[in-house]
Formats: structure tokens, sequence, C-alpha cells
């Protein structure tokens, strides 16, 4: 560049001046290709403007100033700019004497012109001109040609806009198609290829909105992390890619969930924004892309001010776009919708009041044809039923009635975004009838088919497929219509897997299957309305612990399946470890050739399929299909599983006995009041543990209060109903759901001879099929592991010292500095049984994040439901809040016990909430008074009521203790 400069001021002559002053301009022009610098650009324009002459169309100069104006225009919105720059290269491509292959290029650029006068100024002609003009390049362009591949990309970005401007579905197709062509017509060393990924990437994500089809997305992202790839760190279309990406991966988060995604997007977002000049239109339009992200983290965590920084920036770039960009109107509609979400976080009428003068001007500013106008029409009805629950006036939920009704009607059946409206819709009509109540029910019959119709959407994401069928549910209960309540309720119950896919993390699965807690007691309370109490339990069992599930390497199938299918076999087991982030590689066995491991979204889709071809395989039809809840009942023998619904809607329970079951409905049981008694036990117990010092006794006593308040309670409304259908037993399984979840259901009584601690020996399960873990084969050797705590546990010490002289079989002994979380994760795979004293941790906001703390780290509940423990019996975790459940997740019992289960353990010995260091220590050498118990559960059962003979008055030291598992 520095030599160009000295030619160009060194020309003697001037046709010297014109042809260097030609040259240093292009290659101005070049540079700011690579760096976005707007100087270069200004003085690549002056250069060759200043040099234009009669001939100029040929020589290739005016063709440089009007690529230059292109670009100019494009950075700044300058229309003028790129007026100029499309008459230049009409003149151009219509000089007689200009070489075809240089009229092929003109044209194609001409064609980009358009589109961008298009962008600017929203002229619906100058696109379907760009159209035509793209198509004439390609026709005098030869298949061969170096170019053709840029050709076809710019033809395809032209298509990609005409759908999006007229909805048109085969402009779309065209796009994808002409995209793909592009990208193959050019050779991998080509510099530039990375546009034509891009512009591929693009048509694909909008033909995902189109349709939903979750390997289409993936594939988009896939093009841009190429095209990202193929360019050097500091090129300047690293910004648009960026910013493009941090859209496709947006949109795969709205649909999945994933934090980590998410947190990806965000990054994108700012990166590009940070590459961008800060007067460049680009910035304004990598600044909306940057909010849209940020709102959507601040749906995650509200504390982080995430959703401030995104209205700062939808405001910022509003102000400083002209109405007639095409990007206007999507601020528009994200600031609507980030002014709504603060609005409803503060409580703001003037935040309300702002969202709908956004979406009025989003809905204004958006041609009628646009794709995106229904999003809008929708969001103006959300806005307004918004205003309807804040004000009361009628008017506003007609207005969002009718907002709805027109995005419904302007959206295709198949799109993905249909079911949404219809949900929206649905829901606004139910909260009609519910404000008029007139005695016939067309109205919400109506609602209810809208509601169904959106459930069975298969384009949409799952999530609104849930919700809509649980609307419908809702609105059934209403109407008394239990039976269809069931319907209902049964087809979100039916998706809630696909809701939280193989392919999130269990946080993430976590949170997305929160949205719909109680969803599956609902169901099973509508059941029993209907006097269908088998029903009930399947629905129960369908609807509850997909977190935590049995372990995969049990199907019994699949040694079937390697035996007839070998391929399959390993592609089912290596397409599982992509699935699971952090679970042990496959070993022993071929790793397919085209496996990409580093996209766990596109394993999931992989692994759909591949579940489809095992199952089309004859025999193989029912892998790893649920059991269904005859067969689970069938195998329960004489100790009954007690099964507790807690719902809104009513109370039961149902005893399971000798295969049959038996409904008791509980009356005296109310939904509110199991959750009060929750909270009370727990604010109780938190009393404790935050006074240490000396009001640690006052507190201890108010807790045995409410706890005995509790158990009385729990007695009279749970346990004597159901035991009055039992008759005498000395054992049962209990199998609670919602915040029953969290009370001591085996100390219930008086806690004097005669309660349930003394009538019975009681285990807990989160699920039915938790209880058909098989028993292991032939005879292992005892074989225990200790882990004692850290140094300021001395009671922990203690205890670990006293079980190692009191189990004589063969033992292992991990004292805290060599208790490191490695260690212990090898080692207990190989024991029979394992006993952990040390600090154990839990976190109601959080589940998945108890842990036990060991000398360098935490091993917490994902990393232990990863682990294979079919060889290990009996864990006893003699830890605070080991079986401590959450009531956000309480459909997903998410504790250490239930991650030893799913691990593969027979039987664990947890704690409902912190026991006492030196009780704990106590019960523990009780347990094992005579050896390594045969019954673990009637070992626990015998220790705790020592301690209770000791000191019934204080039921923080035994009151805790529970066994989950199964009998024997």
């Amino acid at each position: 560049m520095d030599l160009l400069r000295v030619a160009h001021k060194a020309a003697r002559t001037p046709e010297d001046d014109y042809r260097r002053g030609h040259d240093l301009g292009r290659a101005l022009g070049r540079l700011f290709a690579q760096t976005y610098d707007l100087d270069l650009l200004r003085e690549s324009i002056d250069l060759l403007r200043g040099g234009l002459r009669e001939g100029s169309t040929q020589d290739g100069r005016a063709y440089s100033l009007a690529h230059s104006l292109q670009n100019y225009a494009v950075m700044t919105d300058d229309l003028a700019a790129l007026d100029e720059s499309i008459a230049l290269m009409r003149e151009v491509s219509g000089c007689a004497t200009v070489a075809q292959d240089v009229r092929a290029r003109v044209l194609s650029a001409l064609g980009t012109a358009l589109q961008d006068r298009y962008e600017l100024a929203s002229d619906a002609e100058a696109l379907a001109e760009s159209v035509v003009k793209g198509r004439e390049s390609l026709v005098i362009t030869p298949e061969d040609h170096p170019r053709r591949g840029p050709h076809l990309a710019h033809l395809g970005l032209a298509l990609r806009m005409t759908y999006e401007s007229t909805g048109d579905p085969a402009a779309l197709e065209e796009a994808v198609e002409v995209g793909r062509a592009a990208v193959h017509a050019i050779d991998d060393d080509v510099p530039s290829k990375d546009i034509e990924m891009g512009t591929l990437s693009l048509a694909l994500r909008v033909r995902y909105e189109a349709y939903g089809d979750p390997a289409v997305l993936d594939e988009s992202i896939l093009w841009l992390r190429r095209a990202i790839a193929h360019l050097p760190e500091d090129h300047g279309r690293q910004a648009p890619h960026h910013s493009n990406l941090s859209l496709a991966l947006w949109t795969r988060y709205e649909r999945t969930g994933d934090l980590a995604v998410l947190t990806e997007a965000v990054d994108a977002a700012r990166t590009a924004v940070a590459r961008t000049d800060p007067a460049s239109s680009d910035h304004r339009l990598y600044s909306n892309n940057l909010g849209l992200a940020l709102w959507s983290l601040y749906e995650r965590d509200p504390l982080s001010g995430a959703l401030d920084e995104s209205i700062e920036h939808f405001r910022a770039v509003l102000a400083a776009t002209d109405e007639s960009r095409s990007f206007f109107h999507q601020t528009a509609s994200n600031l609507a919708v980030a002014l709504r979400a603060r609005s409803l976080l503060r409580g703001s009428t003037a935040d309300l009041r702002d969202a709908i003068s956004a979406g009025e001007l989003a809905d204004r500013a958006a041609a009628a044809t646009h794709v995106d106008r229904q999003r809008y029409l929708s969001l103006l009805g959300t806005l307004h039923q918004d205003g309807y629950h804040r004000h009361a006036d009628p008017a506003h939920l007609e207005e969002a009635v009718l907002h709805f009704r027109a995005a419904v009607a302007a959206t295709p059946p198949d799109h993905p975004d249909h079911a949404l409206f219809q949900l929206n819709l649905g829901t606004a009509l139910v909260e009609q009838w519910r404000a008029g109540r007139p005695t016939d029910d067309s109205g919400l019959s109506a609602a209810r088919d809208i509601l169904h119709e959106a459930a069975g959407a298969p384009t949409a994401p799952p999530r609104i497929r849930v919700a809509a069928a649980r609307t419908a549910g809702d609105a059934a209960t209403e109407a008394g219509d239990w039976p269809g309540a069931v319907r209902s309720y049964a087809a979100g119950v039916a998706l809630l897997p696909r809701v939280a896919p193989g392919h999130l993390d269990l946080a993430d699965r976590g949170r997305e299957l929160g949205r719909f807690l109680g969803l599956a007691s609902d169901a099973a309370a509508s059941a029993f309305h209907c006097g269908d109490p088998g029903r009930a339990l399947q629905l129960l069992e369908d609807g509850r612990g997909l977190l935590l599930g049995t372990v995969l390497d049990d199907v019994p199938l699949l040694a079937e399946l390697r035996r007839h299918e070998p391929e399959l076999a390993d592609a089912f087991v290596w397409t599982r470890h992509r699935l699971d982030r952090a679970g042990p590689e496959p070993v022993g066995m071929p790793r397919p050739q085209d496996l990409d491991t580093d996209d766990r979204h596109a394993a999931g889709t992989e692994w759909d399929l591949l579940i489809e071809r095992i199952r089309a395989i004859p025999g193989f039809g029912g892998f790893l299909e649920p059991t269904p809840v005859t067969e689970l009942v069938d195998g329960i023998d004489e100790t009954p599983v007690i099964v507790l619904n807690t719902s809104r809607l009513r109370c039961d329970a149902v005893v399971l006995r000798h295969g049959t079951a038996v409904h008791v409905p509980l009356p005296l049981l109310e939904h509110t009041t199991v959750r009060e008694r929750a909270g009370d036990l727990r604010r109780a117990i938190d009393a404790v543990a935050d006074d240490p010092g000396f009001g640690r006794t006052a507190a201890e006593r108010r807790f045995g209060e409410t706890f005995g308040e509790v158990c009385r309670w729990l007695f009279r409304t749970v346990v004597e109903p159901v035991l009055a259908v039992c008759g005498p037993v000395d054992r049962v399984h209990w199998l609670p759901t919602g915040a029953l979840t969290a009370l001591p259901l085996h100390a219930a009584g008086e806690h004097a001879p005669g309660d349930l601690l003394d009538r019975a020996v009681s285990s807990y399960t989160a699920t039915l099929r938790a209880l058909r873990v098989p028993a292991p084969t032939g005879t292992s050797p005892q074989s225990v592991l200790i882990v004692s705590g850290e140094n300021d546990l001395r009671a922990a010490e203690r205890e670990a010292d006293v079980l190692e002289d009191l189990l004589g079989a063969d033992h292992q002994v991990l004292r805290p500095e060599a208790a490191t979380v490695r260690t212990v994760m090898d080692v207990l795979p190989t024991c029979s049984t394992a006993h952990i004293a040390l600090h154990g941790y839990s976190d109601p906001d959080n589940p998945l994040s108890g842990c036990l703390e060991l000398a360098d780290g935490d091993l917490d509940v994902p990393a232990i439901s990863r682990l294979r423990l079919a060889p290990l019996r009996l864990a006893y975790l003699s830890a605070c809040d080991t079986a401590a459940p959450d009531d956000g997740w309480s459909d997903e019992p998410v504790h250490l016990a239930a991650a030893f289960r799913a691990a593969g353990c027979r039987h664990v010995i947890a704690t409902l909430w912190p026991a006492e260091d030196d009780s704990a220590a106590e019960i523990a050498v009780d347990f094992y008074a005579d050896g390594i118990p045969e019954d673990p559960a009637a070992a626990i059962n015998r220790a705790q009521r020592r301690r209770r003979a000791a000191a019934a008055a204080s039921p923080l030291s035994w009151g805790p203790f529970e066994h989950w598992g199964v009998r024997g």
C-alpha cells in the first residue's frame, strides 16, 4: 500500500495519475474489506471519483467506484451513495463493449446493491430486480467459471430476502438450493469462500425458522463455524459471521434451553460489536443481536443486570436507525419484549406503556407481507393481555384476542410459530370465558379445540406443545370435564421427555422440566376423578423422575441388539457417550468414522434417528420404551408400595400389593397445607443451622415442636387412612410426590410406641421403575470403602475409626487428604459397601449442585449419577442433606441419594436434613452393630428407634435418616 501511494504521488503524466490513482483506489477498497476502516473507504472513493472520465465503464474504474460507494452506503446508511453506485453499475452492465465475464460480475454486484436498497429503503421493486439481475449474471457465467460461486451466493441472498418479504416458500427453498451450489462451486483454498458459507448458513437458519427442523439449524451453525475458521482471526468479516453465529445460537437456545449455547451466543455477539466501527450501520445491527442474547440471559438470571443492558442497546439502535431500514421493526419488537420483561419484573406501568408503543411501531414499520409481521401481531396481543392483567380492563383483553386471531390467520399451519400463536389465542379465550362465566361453554370449547391443535403440532417446540396441553387440561377441569382433562394432561405428560432431551446438561433439563412442575400430579388427580387409579399411576410414572432415570447400560435388549446388529449397538453406545459430556468413553469398540464428537446437538438428532432404526428391527419395537405400570405393579410382592399424589385438584394414595392397586382418597390432605408444613419444617431446620451459639437450644426446642406437629398431622392425614386399607404391615415403601418428598413419612405419629417407626420399616423410592433394579448375579466379595471427612469433622473421623475396627470385611479407608474426587470416583465402582462421613452440601436454588465435599473439590450429583455402580450394594451417606429435595424440582428427586440410586446402587442411607455429628456417629455404629446388614432398611430403623428411646425430644438426632432403595 505504501508503494502504491509513493507511485501515485510520483506520477508525471495525467495518464500515469489516472492509472495509478485507480490502482491505489482499488487497493484501498480491498484493504477496507479486511479492516472495515471507513477512512480507507473514503480515500478510495475520493481517488476513484476524482479521476472518473469517459471510457471508465470499460477500464474498470467506474465499477471500482461503484463497489466502494456500495460499501460506504451500507456502512453509513447513505442512500444517495447507494443510488450513485447502482447508476454506475447499470451503466457498466449496459455497455455493449464490456466483456461477458465482466458484465456477469457487474450484474451480480448490481443485484447485491439492489438488495442493499431494499434494506435501506424497504424498496420491494429493488429486491425483485435484484433476483432478475442475479439470474442474468448466471446465464452468462459458465459452469466452471471461478466467479460462478459468488454469483450463486448473491442470488441466494436475494431469494432469502424475497421469502422474508413475501413469505413465498418457493423462494426460500431455492435460496437454500442456490446457497449449497455456491459453496460447492468454490474450492476450499479460495480466501473469500467464507462469504458463501455465511450466505448458506443464513438461508438454512431462516428455513429452520420456517419449518422447525433442528437438523437444519445444526447445519446452519456448522457452516458459520467453518466460515469463522476459514478467516484469519483479525479479518474484518469475522464480525458479521460472529453476529450471525450469535443469532443462530440464540435460536438454538430458544428451542433447547441449553445455557452453554446462550453463553456462547452472548460472547459471539459481543465479539461482533467490539470489532465493528461504532459509526457504521453494521454496528447497530450487531448491537441489536447482542441485545437479543442479553435479554435471554436475563431470563435465565433475573439478577444479572442483562435486561437493563439489552434495553439500552435496543433504544440506542432504534434512535440511530431510520424507520425505512429493514431491521428497524426487528429492533422495535425486541425493545418491546425487553420492556415487557422489565414491566413484569418491577411492576412498571411506564415500561408496559412503552412496550406497547414499541410493539405498535414494529407492526407499523413491517410490510404487510413480511414474514415476521405475525410475530409482531402476537406480541401486541401479549402486551394487551398484560394490560388486562394490570388494569382489569376488558378492552385490553378484546385487543389481545383480535391480535392473536390475526397472527394465527396469517401463519401457515406447518410454521413452527403457529402453535405458539394458537397457545396465546387459546389462553386469552379461556380468560375471556372466566371473566364472563357464561352458562354457554361454547367459547371455552373453542379455546380447548385451538389448544389441542397446538399441542399436536409436530413442528412446534416441545415446551409450547406441553404448555398448550396443560392449558387445555386446566380449562377442562374448570368445565368439570375430567375425562377431557385426562386426555389433555396426558398429551403434555407424553411430551415431557422431549422438553428435556438428552443433549442438554442436567441443569438445563431440570430447568425446562421445572416449567411444568406438578403436571403429572394434576394429570393423575384428573384420572382419580374419573375413578381410574391405573391411569393415574401410569401418568405419574411417565411424568416424573426423568432426570436421574435408569442407567442405559442396564437396557436388557442392548446385549441382544449387539448380537443381531453390532454396528447399531456400537453407534448407540457412542452416541450416548456424545450426549453425556462427562461420561466414560466406550472402550474396546470401534468408533464410527463419521462421528463428530464436538456437537451434542447434532448427536441429539442422530440419537432420535438411531432409536427409530433400532425400533424398526423385528423384536426391538420396545427398545428404550418405558415399562407399562401394569407390569411394574405385577412385580410388587407382600411389601406394600404407597404412592402419594398431591395436586391442587385433589390428594390421593394408591396401595400397591400382591400385584393389585387399591385407591385411597385422602380428603383430609390439602395441597396447600402440604406445602405449608414442608416450609415450616425447613424454616425450623434453618433456624437451628443459623444459630450455632447460645440460641441454638431454643431453636432446637422449636424444631422439636414443629417436627412433632408435622409428624402428628402426617399420621392423621396420610398414614392412618393408608394403614386402614393395608392392615398390619411390618414394612412399607413410600413413593411421595410434590412437597410430600420433603416430609419425614417414616417418623409419622406421636413418637411413642405405636407410631409408624415402631410399626413398620420404611423405605423410599422416586418411581416404581426404580424398584426393578435387578439383583446382582452370583456372589461378589465384600469390599468396603470408608471415606472420612475434613479435619474439622472430628465426629466423622471418630466414626470412621470405629467402623474400621467394627467391619471385618476387606476395607479401604480414605482419610481427608487422600479422599480426592478422582480417587473416590475410581474406587466407588469397585466396592460393595461405601460409608461416607464428611460434609454434604445442598442448594435449594440448584439441586444439581448438591455434593460431597472432598479434599480437592466437590463430587456432585451429576458426576455421581454418571458412574456405573452396579457392584455397589450399599452407600451410607453420613452427611448433611443427602436426601433433601427441592420444592421447585419435586417431580424430579435430585439429591445425592437419588444420584447413587440412578448410578445403580441398590441401597442408600441418606439424610432429609443436617444431622448432629455425634448422633450421626452413634446411629452409624448401631447400624453396623452386627456387621454389614443384609437388610439396610431394617438396620437404620432399628438404629433410629434406639436413638429415639435415648433422646425422644431431640428429633434432629434420629429423625432425618431415610432408606432409599429396594428390599433385600
